[in-house]
């Protein structure tokens, strides 16, 4: 029971560290995003001759500025930034969704209670988020090629593609909520008997 208790603060620990990473990360996209207005915002001769500035973000690659020259209309520019924004923000949301609920899993394993009453059904709301967030990810992926492919980056449009390990891993993580089911019935039986 040690070992479990000692694993779990260790687990509770590196959560906590990876959510203040999370917030740190949402704070750098704001900045990163105010840093793109004012670049974009600013007139065409004040920039540098010899700036240039392509995104690459998985297989496609936008041109914004080529030797001091932008490449893209204000418009599709503040439409490529809005984008990859709000993906990576719906990103580390769920990131932050899964470590809360990876927390409250903790919490009993803590106190050396892994078959608390009540653990099993979060157990089960983790598999429920592991499995949509492997849908919602996929969804977000392509609605971005799109926007892409609308906004004229080099982009390589691919079909809605879910991961087949978030799926099993969405499945594992069900039959794990059924063992702690059957361990809090036995938890309880001997509670009543004690």
């Amino acid at each position: 029971m040690e070992k479990l208790t000692k694993t779990a603060r260790i687990v509770d620990v590196f959560a906590k560290i990876l959510f203040i990473f999370c917030i740190v990360a949402i704070c750098m996209l704001i900045a990163a995003n105010i840093f793109m207005a004012v670049a974009v915002s600013l007139p065409i001769d004040d920039l540098p001759k010899g700036l240039s500035m392509v995104f690459n973000l998985d297989d496609s690659e936008f041109v914004v500025f080529e030797n001091g020259q932008m490449m893209v209309t204000k418009l599709q520019f503040a439409l490529y930034v809005l984008s990859v924004s709000i993906t990576e923000a719906i990103e580390v949301a769920i990131l932050m969704i899964g470590i809360k609920l990876v927390r409250r899993i903790m919490v009993p394993m803590k106190e050396g209670r892994p078959f608390e009453e009540g653990i099993s059904e979060t157990v089960k709301k983790f598999g429920h988020f592991v499995l949509a967030a492997t849908v919602i990810g996929a969804f977000v992926h392509f609605l971005l090629d799109t926007v892409f492919i609308a906004i004229g980056a080099e982009s390589v449009p691919l079909p809605i593609s879910i991961s087949i390990e978030g799926i099993f891993a969405a499945i594992v993580i069900y039959l794990i909520s059924y063992i702690f089911r059957y361990g809090e019935e036995l938890q309880k039986q001997a509670d009543e008997t004690l």
